[in-house]
């Protein structure tokens, strides 16, 4: 049996998970963007050698997390939502904390993988909330959500720019861990999760196999989105320090606070987007306003394959950081509504683990493209984002509107 929650106690668990994830990104930030220029400080002193490493690490910790997420969402629905962002927040703070400890590529790459598969605080995160809200505050709640994720990245970079270029390299991570753990301990102390006793029913493995692929079915539209967004949005990572650095010239000595600026203002804009588009799927189908937000980010993404200057650069992500962080929430809003509350946590790992692989091979993809040139993976961005956008437009044509699939 279960009871709704009262309104004191889902509007507490929302605004905690919220401050939750804005500390949650904050430490997830404050090291990772620059791993590139800490593989030079380790020894990998060529520039294109040291974006491979990256590419290939950020590729490791994709690939963990596409294979995990489907079997943590289906602890999710057995064990509890809570117990998963307590997992996911706590193994963060041990797994990237060591990562302030290595001597060499490989051991960073070894726990890139680790923290792949363990982590994943953002999609636990969402299916607490997912089930905990009202139907009514999905939209807003989901939105909220996003704009903590794009806030707390927003601080991080510039914050952790600054400790790198005054302190090292190592240290970020040292506060990465320190942080998620203080996120897991708001979590575990301030938020509370309905919960539905269910008898056990064993299922076999084909029974599962079944269910799993009609989720996959059910939910192809939001799924799709989720790898080409991620696989979009993640493909410049690796090279960005490096353009900035091509840009800025060779006698600016402080590009990671370059970068985090960028990063920081970057996400500040999309925390705007994510909370307009919370709202506007409340009163639009949430598909085309996906479609709007992809095709707006597309735009400016060709642009900043031809900028003479960081400053157009940064201008030119931050608009760009406004539409995409509306694709996000707008897609969470389609994927809470389509799915039972039984099946979230399975519904969100699914989604998750399709922007786990785009964020595998994103970066990866990035970096080999570097051999082509330092500006191609805008290019190659601006054109998987018109792709989403044009994939959602023919989804909607094809199902006549994604707001009555909603609706059912």
């Amino acid at each position: 049996m279960s009871a709704a929650p009262a309104p004191s106690s889902w509007q507490r668990t929302l605004w905690v998970m919220a401050l939750s994830q804005l500390i949650t990104q904050t430490a997830f930030t404050l090291g990772l963007p620059f791993l590139p220029l800490y593989l030079q400080d380790l020894g990998v002193h060529n520039p294109e050698t040291a974006a491979l490493w990256a590419g290939a690490s950020a590729t490791l910790s994709g690939l963990g997390m596409a294979f995990m997420a489907p079997i943590w969402g289906r602890l999710a629905d057995r064990y509890g939502r809570k117990a998963m962002v307590l997992r996911a927040t706590f193994a963060g703070a041990v797994v990237v904390g060591a990562m302030a400890t290595v001597q060499g590529p490989p051991a960073l790459l070894l726990l890139r993988l680790l923290q792949g598969m363990l982590t994943g605080t953002i999609s636990a995160s969402n299916t607490l909330v997912a089930d905990t809200v009202p139907e009514r505050q999905l939209g807003s709640s989901m939105g909220l959500m996003q704009t903590a994720v794009f806030a707390g990245a927003a601080g991080g970079p510039l914050i952790g720019g600054l400790i790198a270029d005054h302190l090292g390299y190592r240290l970020p991570f040292a506060a990465t861990a320190a942080l998620l753990l203080l996120s897991g301990l708001l979590v575990l102390f301030g938020s509370s999760e309905r919960r539905t006793v269910r008898p056990h029913v064993p299922v076999s493995r084909v029974e599962r196999r079944v269910q799993t692929r009609l989720l996959w079915v059910l939910l192809a539209p939001v799924i799709v989105v989720s790898f080409l967004d991620q696989l979009a949005g993640s493909m410049v990572g690796p090279v960005l320090p490096l353009v900035i650095a091509d840009l800025a010239g060779p006698h600016h000595g402080n590009v990671a606070t370059l970068t985090g600026t960028i990063l920081g203002s970057v996400a500040v804009s999309a925390s705007v987007g994510a909370l307009l588009a919370g709202r506007l799927s409340a009163r639009f189908a949430p598909g085309r306003v996906v479609a709007v937000c992809a095709g707006g980010a597309a735009l400016f993404a060709l642009a900043q394959a031809f900028v003479p200057s960081v400053l157009l650069l940064g201008m030119f992500r931050v608009v760009m950081g406004l539409f995409i962080g509306g694709t996000i929430p707008a897609a969470n809003v389609i994927l809470g509504a389509l799915t039972p509350p039984d099946s979230r946590g399975a519904a969100f790992g699914l989604t998750a683990s399709a922007t786990s692989l785009g964020f595998a091979a994103g970066p990866l993809l990035g970096a080999t493209l570097v051999h082509v040139g330092l500006r191609a993976p805008f290019l190659l961005t601006a054109l998987l984002l018109a792709l989403e956008s044009g994939w959602v437009l023919w989804a909607l044509g094809r199902s006549g509107n994604l707001e009555q699939r909603r609706s059912q």
